[in-house]
């Protein structure tokens, strides 16, 4: 079975919870850098995925998304 390509930097609203994914040994900077303005997170590394995920547990989602965009990658 072929593994779905998962979107970067997308905030995704699963049942109200928000995740994002971040390129794969990069959640903990992008956790600090959420933090920095404000928007709490946690990130979590999953076996065998080419991504971190990071699910925030704060901020508007609008907001959120506009500070993932501005991102430096």
């Amino acid at each position: 079975m072929k593994q779905q390509e998962v979107p970067e930097l997308k905030l995704y609203d699963v049942d109200g919870r928000y995740f994002v994914h971040a390129p794969v040994g990069r959640g903990e900077e992008l956790r600090l850098h959420l933090a920095s303005h404000g928007i709490p997170s946690e990130v979590s590394s999953l076996a065998e995925a080419p991504y971190d995920r990071l699910e925030v547990l704060g901020g508007a989602p609008d907001v959120v998304q506009a500070i993932l965009d501005h991102w430096e990658r």
